[in-house]
């Protein structure tokens, strides 16, 4: 049973910050050097100056970035950049975005949900951390006493209760509109209302939450909150969080691909020996249109289907492989549903065994792993589909965890739209 509440927001003040579009950014671990420095310049209010990017700035050995953006934090709150809201709200968030030449949109819903131990099966991870980014999301979230960005997680609504209640709380003008990163907008709605808060409390009280995007500031809160344990009322107890129901049309999935490369000759003739075992493969032409974009449509085209994905090596070769008929995935167990997992476990680590990681790049962009592989850069490029969703839920339900880079959900949440502060009451 998940504890899913209200809260009172530090939001961003337009009189004093300017407009809002101008001071969200991206969740941190996609933030590059090079677009952190643009969001620093774009405006001095951006939540990059608190949230900072993958790798955190110092400007010497001796500076403490996270001790400077608690600092900010402090200072934005007295100088009125940002401001308190005086009743605890849930946040309805309408995403609206472009994907493959067609308008699409979502609702997050934001609160505050009590951070539970993975043990107690209420809320799910379906990948493994690194120690490091965990390291760096708890000397931040210690320092400021603050989530500055929400995690994504996904719940299941079967019953249907909560889109009544949207619906009537999106029946008013937004309490804020942004626009996002091209082709992205927001328009979010403060709920106050304390029928519309039960409501959401009830629905969401039975439900279990997966981790979609944010296991390492989920794991980072766990730590926060395990130093909060003897006081259930503390707002430690709690991570800022964005729950977007697993029937929203959209819920975007998207493959991590995989590039291979490093490889001896004979280290790469058995990784094409065990492929031609597994799989049938017939060619596939890269000469028309955008390189590579009619074979990752293919991919996605017949992969709904049946196990398919695409090959292409540096000597411009390109098939189509699926899995052979006398092959039985379902002697794999359950994750064979994952070309990911199969390309992995039945087929490089056979080869490379614990060397495997070192070989494998993971990249979203199917160009990118096309260029890298015709540049010479790398060996082989692998374009997967998306990992299936229903798939997801089921086995992710079960307590399992998914290869590494699996999933990519799309768009990511927008940072700075509200904040939760850790200290005192929630």
């Amino acid at each position: 049973m998940v504890d899913f509440r209200p809260f009172r927001g530090w939001r961003y003040d337009p009189q004093a910050a300017g407009d809002l579009s101008d001071v969200i950014c991206p969740p941190y671990d996609l933030i590059s050097p090079e677009m952190e420095e643009a969001l620093r310049q774009r405006s001095p209010y951006n939540v990059v100056h608190l949230e900072g990017g993958e790798a955190p700035r110092r400007s010497s050995p001796q500076d403490d970035p996270y001790a400077r953006a608690a600092a900010l934090f402090a200072q934005w709150q007295r100088q009125g950049v940002l401001r308190r809201d005086a009743q605890p709200s849930f946040y309805l968030v309408r995403h609206n975005f472009g994907f493959g030449g067609q308008a699409r949109s979502r609702l997050e819903l934001y609160g505050c949900l009590r951070t539970e131990e993975y043990a107690s099966l209420q809320v799910l991870p379906h990948e493994f951390t690194r120690p490091a980014p965990v390291r760096d999301r708890i000397a931040l979230m210690e320092a400021a006493q603050a989530n500055f960005s929400p995690i994504m997680s996904l719940y299941r609504d079967r019953e249907g209760a909560l889109p009544p209640v949207f619906q009537q709380v999106m029946a008013r003008k937004p309490t804020v509109q942004a626009q996002g990163v091209p082709q992205q907008n927001f328009a979010m709605w403060a709920i106050t209302a304390p029928e519309q808060l039960r409501a959401i409390s009830r629905a969401l009280a039975q439900k279990v939450v997966f981790l979609a995007d944010g296991h390492h500031r989920y794991e980072a809160a766990l730590h926060i909150h395990r130093q909060h344990a003897g006081d259930p009322s503390s707002a430690g107890n709690f991570v800022l969080m964005a729950l977007i129901g697993f029937d929203e049309p959209g819920l975007v999935l998207l493959p991590y691909h995989r590039v291979l490369g490093g490889l001896t000759p004979a280290e790469l003739a058995q990784v094409r020996q065990r492929l031609d075992e597994l799989f049938d493969s017939q060619n596939a032409d890269l000469t028309t249109g955008r390189a590579g974009e009619g074979l990752a449509e293919r991919v996605l085209a017949l992969g709904q289907h049946q196990q398919v994905m695409g090959l292409v090596s540096n000597d411009r070769n390109a098939k189509l492989l699926s899995l052979r008929d006398r092959v039985d995935r379902r002697e794999w167990g359950p994750m064979a549903v994952s070309e990911a997992w199969v390309l992995e476990e039945q087929v490089l680590k056979p080869v490379l065994g614990e060397t495997t990681a070192r070989h494998l790049t993971y990249l979203h962009d199917h160009q990118t792993a096309l260029a890298q592989v015709r540049s010479g850069a790398q060996q082989l490029a692998f374009l997967l589909r998306p990992f299936p969703l229903d798939h997801f839920e089921a086995i992710v339900g079960e307590g399992q965890r998914l290869p590494s880079k699996s999933t990519f959900f799309y768009p990511k949440l927008a940072t700075g739209l509200v904040i939760n502060q850790l200290s005192g009451p929630l």
